[in-house]
């Protein structure tokens, strides 16, 4: 009797995720909602708005695609955060504040991107054009002596994260999540 109870439980556990992956309202938006590519907007933003992109999120709210950025301007010692509507970037909002103690690792890996004369856009690209699915999140990283691009991309089959050396411009394996 147990072992039939587990069985219909794990019946109806794969039988609700593959429910739950077929009508994923992100992942539609993406695909037929035809929203503007974000890394477009990226390079947009880049040549409009001082400072360096460290983050870029997908934000569905209320039925509509959003894209959040962050920028760090290490001259201004500042984080901008923008939201734009993906369906045609208009700018919704623009906070700036101060770096914070927990923004450190970040700007750490903004200066290297400096360094190397990088932008956030092109480090983006370099490391999504052999993958395959949509950009839903990106994020600058500095850890365990590592600078690199921790990013997610979704398809069909769900979300996967990857992460991308940005000193060494290659793939980080064994930052690789399922």
């Amino acid at each position: 009797m147990r072992l039939c109870l587990y069985a219909s439980f794990l019946g109806a556990s794969f039988l609700g995720s593959g429910l739950a992956q077929a009508a994923n309202p992100l992942y539609d938006s993406l695909v037929a909602g035809n929203p503007k590519d974000p890394l477009v907007l990226m390079a947009e933003i880049e040549t409009e708005q001082p400072g360096i992109i460290s983050q870029f999120d997908i934000d569905f709210d209320d039925g509509e695609l959003h894209y959040e950025f962050d920028l760090i301007n290490p001259a201004e010692d500042s984080l901008t955060e923008l939201t734009l509507r993906a369906s045609d970037g208009k700018l919704l909002l623009q906070k700036v504040n101060k770096l914070e103690a927990d923004d450190q690792d970040e700007l750490a890996a903004v200066k290297l991107l400096q360094q190397k004369e990088l932008s956030f856009s092109a480090l983006v690209t370099l490391a999504v054009q052999e993958q395959q699915g949509k950009l839903i999140e990106a994020q600058l990283e500095h850890d365990l002596g590592i600078s690199y691009l921790e990013f997610q991309l979704m398809d069909e089959n769900g979300k996967r994260k990857l992460a991308f050396d940005i000193n060494k411009l290659k793939p980080l394996p064994m930052l690789t999540w399922e």
